[in-house]
């Protein structure tokens, strides 16, 4: 079981007490700090990080890959950032936006096809050559955000999420999906290729206390000691920091056959601590 720490105290991101939070985005205000405790997280043993695709966040994401020789897991888009474009200036804003973005190559390739056929499948490589740095070295991982994995499974466009696998790929890069609904994930990418399984991560919750585990633990449970032929990871294992029982929470993901878990901490001493009883 590899363990990658997550940046959610980085960005003032707690999903079980905001508070903490807004607490904890005060100890990370320049990125030479985030920088810093990513560094000491992996010299304790953690495999790798991974980094939202903010403002900052691309800029870490990117010194992080050329400096250290850790596993990248990098989270994509930034949905704010498209949201603010289309507020103000609406869908055709956003078109233009990308459109001056992106290579020549990928306008010759896909602008044609989404003006003729109105698929928004066409428009990904375009939005994912603006999302990932240029400098994020090969093999890297890049997911699809939950917010946009989930909306695309609600929209049954499952062939976005296989399109997105296959332009990752690539890219030269391997594709992982975040997601709060693993069942319903897990019987779309059961009709995928064989070989973009194999190189796929399903990253989902699961604590002990099914802290927004959903459908319940038990059925999740299930999916993970089920036989797959993607990855597997586990976050929010400590129930977003709100477990009252540390040791038996980590004892309990001890216990389910992951290959990865993501967590995050904004004490470098609670990180070992983590580290060595997952160990």
């Amino acid at each position: 079981m590899k363990q990658i720490l997550g940046d959610n105290q980085f960005f003032g991101v707690n999903h079980n007490d905001l508070d903490k939070g807004d607490k904890t985005k005060f100890l990370f205000q320049e990125n030479t700090s985030i920088i810093s405790f990513i560094n000491d997280s992996i010299q304790i043993g953690l495999d790798g990080c991974m980094i939202n695709s903010n403002k900052r966040g691309y800029q870490i994401v990117e010194y992080i890959s050329q400096n250290n020789n850790c596993e990248v897991h990098y989270s994509v888009p930034y949905p704010h950032k498209y949201a603010s474009i289309v507020n103000e200036g609406g869908m055709m804003a956003l078109l233009s936006f990308v459109l001056k973005k992106a290579s020549i190559r990928s306008l010759i390739i896909n602008v044609p096809k989404f003006f003729m056929t109105g698929n928004i499948k066409y428009i990904l490589p375009l939005i994912l050559e603006l999302e990932i740095p240029r400098g994020l070295k090969k093999g890297s991982y890049i997911y699809l955000q939950n917010i946009v994995t989930d909306l695309v499974i609600g929209m049954k466009r499952n062939d976005l999420l296989e399109s997105f696998c296959k332009i990752i790929l690539g890219m030269g890069y391997m594709p992982g999906l975040i997601t709060l609904n693993p069942i319903l994930l897990d019987e779309i990418i059961s009709q995928y290729d064989v070989n973009i399984q194999k190189k796929l991560i399903v990253c989902f919750n699961i604590n002990k206390g099914g802290f927004n585990v959903f459908p319940c633990v038990d059925v999740v449970e299930k999916l993970i000691i089920k036989d797959t032929k993607y990855m597997k990871m586990g976050m929010s294992i400590l129930s977003s920091g709100g477990t009252d029982n540390i040791l038996s929470s980590i004892e309990y993901i001890k216990g389910l056959p992951l290959d990865y878990v993501v967590y995050g901490s904004s004490n470098i001493n609670n990180v070992k601590m983590n580290y060595n009883l997952l160990k």
